[in-house]
């Protein structure tokens, strides 16, 4: 067959071979951008505010906040190298530094931040109350009340009671209940009517009755301090509560009873035998649960973990965002980490037995609070819509750039045909105006269908954002058609991969253009998809403020719209003068070979 001939000609394969290679360039240079983000990341811009006003932890002055932040800037940070920190005077100024999308979030250290971490390494605080209700009695001829010494003991300098103690002095018993069901104690120790008398009859007779061992009966019995624990305090506080209790009752009775001994000796009286392992611990410990009849009010709270405020801008996207969210969750979970290990052995130092709750807290006291500084609304595209509009004005443009220069070549190429020779410069002015009018109808009908239609969330009336898409698309139209008048139809294929295909992977949208490798970001510096994403950005999300990217956009494309449409002036003059010196006044054929 002789069409089996075609696959004999060199001109086939090396045209199918030139594809492939320029294909696998781009293959290359396209994966190459996208495949490490994680280690071409650096110089992330993101604020830190530290506004913690310090504290006490361990008996010393300390500021917890600046060494969070020591250890966040500093060279063995995890950030190192990734981030690049500027620290705002407090979180208002982190907030409009957001709002002007000059970060990508932010790490707030709040004025309690000390106070929070050291509240939870403090031992636990106990409210106990005390109810003395002793009446007293005589004691080696001496009228003597011990609930009162008991009462300054425990309550004094030196207390047996834990420092954590704080105790509260009630009139009755039922004064305490009260207490308890409204949550004003945990616990509270009861000093019976009976206490000193009972403790009396242990120092020997009176004077003037006869002496010798009491009858069997008649033995003495201990004293007794009663505990009356709240019903609704933790199992674990209610053991830290009887703990406490029984170390008081310990030192009372331990005291009583070098007293009662010292009497006896003073007296010239002997200790009886039967008597004698109740006088060496003459108080012991009753634990009772309150009768509580109304519901028990609020108790103290275990201590809340410190927060840091991780201040996030969605509105950057995702590609921004979520990398910027992630290290500073990391961050966090670091301090956390290493604040754990200061408390405990703060907590270890002060002796304090810990809660599960409290221990809990002291495993992880710093946590993470992200708040949404700039948040995207449900129809945003997850805050990638800007990309997206940027991205299909960028391509109106180029497929308006080509149908607009070859439509009017081929019209000219006809007017030539029959001896009318329209000049070069009279075609682009031609292609300018035609390129007007189909920005403004393309761009109406993105805005149509973007905000009208599908309903794409937006902050900026919809007049600017559809002005600064007549310009972006006119833009993008005109650089292209700039090139194909210089090379011909190899100008599409330069537009195709310089600003469609290299510029989708450059414009900030895939990938934050700090995670690009060094080549991406340079080149984005002039890329005009970039300028057109960062623009529709500002409007859609930051209400069109200039200083969140819209000023730097009009900047970027504006200057590609003017030097275009002037370059594309000055070549076609060019053009129709040397024309003119060959004896030629028109230019008919636009199309390659004489415009390219």
């Amino acid at each position: 067959m002789n069409a089996l001939r075609v696959l004999t000609s060199p001109k086939v394969w090396v045209s199918i071979v030139a594809v492939v290679m320029v294909l696998s360039l781009l293959f290359c240079a396209y994966l190459t951008a996208i495949a490490s983000p994680t280690e071409n990341l650096k110089d992330l811009p993101v604020a830190l505010v530290n506004e913690d006003e310090g504290g006490e932890l361990g008996g010393e002055e300390v500021a917890l906040g600046d060494q969070v932040v020591e250890r966040v800037t500093g060279s063995d940070s995890p950030a190192d190298g990734v981030v690049e920190w500027t620290q705002p005077n407090s979180r208002k100024d982190a907030l409009e530094g957001l709002g002007r999308n000059e970060f990508y979030g932010a790490i707030v250290i709040p004025k309690d931040y000390t106070e929070r971490v050291s509240t939870a390494a403090s031992p636990p605080e106990l409210p106990l109350a005390i109810v003395n209700e002793d009446e007293g009695a005589d004691m080696q001829g001496e009228p003597t009340r011990l609930g009162e010494e008991v009462v300054k003991r425990i309550t004094g300098p030196d207390s047996p009671a834990p420092s954590f103690v704080q105790w509260k002095q009630l009139d009755s018993r039922q004064a305490a209940l009260d207490g308890i069901s409204k949550g004003e104690a945990y616990a509270a120790i009861v000093i019976p009517k009976d206490y000193s008398k009972t403790l009396a009859s242990m120092s020997g007779p009176p004077p003037g009755s006869t002496s010798g061992p009491p009858p069997e009966a008649e033995m003495p019995e201990p004293a007794n301090l009663e505990l009356l624990s709240s019903p609704a305090v933790r199992p674990a506080t209610a053991g830290a509560v009887e703990d406490a209790f029984n170390g008081i009752v310990g030192g009372v009775s331990g005291a009583t009873s070098e007293r009662i001994l010292g009497g006896l000796a003073e007296g010239g009286g002997s200790v009886p035998p039967p008597a004698a392992a109740v006088i060496s611990d003459p108080v012991r410990g009753k634990v009772s649960e309150a009768d509580v009849s109304t519901e028990v009010g609020p108790l103290p709270k275990a201590p809340k973990p410190a927060e840091i405020e991780i201040l996030s801008n969605p509105s950057a996207g995702p590609s921004a965002s979520a990398p910027v969210q992630n290290i500073s969750t990391g961050i966090v979970q670091g301090v956390s980490q290493a604040t754990s290990e200061r408390l405990s052995k703060a907590a270890g130092e002060q002796g304090a037995r810990l809660t599960p709750e409290v221990a809990a807290v002291i495993g992880d006291p710093v946590r993470a609070n992200v708040t949404e500084a700039e948040p995207v609304g449900n129809n945003s595209g997850n805050g990638q819509s800007p990309f997206f509009l940027a991205f299909l004005a960028n391509l109106a443009g180029f497929g308006g750039a080509a149908v607009v220069f070859f439509r009017v070549a081929r019209v000219a190429d006809s007017l030539a045909s029959r001896g009318m020779r329209p000049s070069r410069v009279g075609l682009w002015t031609v292609m300018i105006l035609l390129g007007g009018l189909y920005t403004a109808l393309v761009a109406g009908a993105e805005v149509g269908v973007a905000f009208g239609v599908v309903g794409v969330d937006h902050e900026a009336d919809l007049l600017p954002v559809f002005l600064f898409l007549v310009l972006a698309i006119a833009a993008i139209m005109a650089v292209v058609m700039l090139l194909v008048a210089l090379f011909g139809t190899a100008g599409i294929g330069i537009s195709a991969i310089f600003g469609v295909l290299l510029g989708l992977v450059s414009a900030g949208g895939l990938a934050p253009i700090e995670a690009l490798p060094g080549f991406y970001q340079a080149y984005a510096d002039w890329l005009p998809l970039r300028y057109i994403n960062d623009g529709l950005r500002s409007l859609i999300f930051f209400d069109g403020r200039s200083a969140a990217g819209l000023g730097d956009a009009f900047r970027g494309f504006g200057g590609y719209l003017v030097g275009s449409v002037v370059l594309g002036y000055l070549a076609a003059f060019v053009r129709d003068l040397f024309a003119r010196r060959k004896g030629r006044k028109g230019s008919g054929e636009v199309a390659e070979g004489s415009t390219g």
